[in-house]
């Protein structure tokens, strides 16, 4: 009884994994309702050069954990984790077009649909930060 028990239980979380995965929609390329001129920073290559020029009108946002940010983004990204949008959120300008990535591209979307209610309209769901495939990573360190 406890064998058939344990089988069961083990097909069952074996299920449960897999329709996550399969069912986990991915939100990359997503744009909002005017960022259709920013799917040309999709390319890694051409996002580098966009970290590489003095602009100020494109903000990059790494909305994944403060502690994963100072490991290493992309540069010129700003942390604004995404458990924390509502008290960060007031303080991005509204005529901004926003960049944002993070390790889940649900966890991205979520925030876009936050800020998307909040009346901003120039963002892109750029992916997951391990797209990022250049060596111009910047990497902070803690002080303890």
């Amino acid at each position: 009884m406890n064998l058939i028990l344990l089988i069961v239980s083990v097909v069952a979380v074996g299920f449960g994994v897999y329709w996550y995965f399969i069912h986990v929609p991915n939100y990359f390329a997503y744009v909002s309702s005017e960022g259709e001129d920013l799917k040309e920073f999709l390319n890694p290559d051409r996002l580098l050069e966009l970290t590489q020029e003095q602009q100020d009108d494109i903000w990059i946002l790494d909305v994944r954990e403060e502690e994963y940010f100072l490991m290493g983004h992309i540069p010129n990204a700003k942390s604004f984790p995404h458990h924390d949008v509502e008290k960060w959120y007031s303080k991005i300008p509204k005529d901004k077009a926003l960049i944002l990535y993070c390790d889940l591209t649900i966890k991205t979307q979520n925030v876009i649909i936050f800020l998307e209610e909040k009346g901003y309209t120039k963002m892109l769901n750029w992916g997951k930060y391990k797209r990022w495939n250049h060596k111009e990573t910047v990497e902070e360190t803690i002080s303890i």
